[in-house]
Formats: structure tokens, sequence, C-alpha cells
């Protein structure tokens, strides 16, 4: 009887372990995210008021550079959004670099996108700061 008994519980304890398809495994899911997102520069800035921190950003997406899309949005801290523009990234070349050769302007494109949020007064400080650590 202890024998039936012994082979009884061995025989359950292999049938419930040999389960494939457990309850407590979580199926994996794989997603591929596909991002045109090329070149992205943001501030906080006081778009709807002095008294408010509203996060501005400059986003390039598509292909390449002089043929991608630019959006300027800006949202609150709520995450309404209070503005948004879109428009070709080549409107952002400016009148000296309009008949550079096409790596010029994308270079240019680059650059006004790192430096779109930069105050003047920003600027002159980070100038001063750089000349400092000299």
């Amino acid at each position: 009887m202890k024998l039936k008994a012994l082979l009884f519980a061995t025989a359950v304890f292999f049938i419930s372990c040999s389960n494939d398809k457990k309850m407590t495994e979580i199926p994996k899911q794989v997603s591929i995210l596909k991002s045109d997102v090329l070149l992205q520069s943001s501030a906080i800035k006081p778009f709807s008021g002095m008294h408010h921190s509203d996060l501005a950003y400059l986003t390039l997406s598509g292909k390449t550079i002089l043929e991608s899309t630019a959006t300027i949005k800006v949202v609150n801290a709520d995450g309404a959004e209070l503005y948004c523009e879109t428009f070709p990234a080549k409107e952002l070349i400016q009148t000296e670099y309009k008949t550079a050769n096409s790596t010029l302007q994308a270079v240019h494109i680059r650059e006004v996108v790192d430096g779109f949020f930069i105050d003047e007064l920003d600027y002159q400080k980070i100038k001063d700061d750089t000349l400092a650590g000299i």
C-alpha cells in the first residue's frame, strides 16, 4: 500500500512538473518601434505666461534631414498641447545657406535645431562660461 501511494505521488509530481504551459509564466510580447525622428531640441519656456513652465520642442522627422518635416510643439505641465506647427525642414535654412551644397545645408539645419531654443542672453552666458574655463 505504501508502495502504491509512493508511486502515485511520484507520478503526480512528474506530471505536474512536465506541464509546458505554466499559469505563472507571462508570454513575452515583442514590438519593433519604427521611429523616423532624426533630430530633436527642447527647452522649458514660459510660452503661456511668465509664471508658467511649458515644454517646447522642435523635432525633425523623415528619411533625411533635407527631406524631413519639422514640427514645433509646445505642451504645458499637464501635457495639454498649446501650440503645434509643421513645415518642411528646408525652411530652417537661412538665406546664406540657400545656395550651398546639400551637405552644408544638412549641417546648417542640424546647427539650427541644436541652437533653436538658445536665447541671446543664454548664448552670451554659455560663451562667457566657455571662455572662463580656458
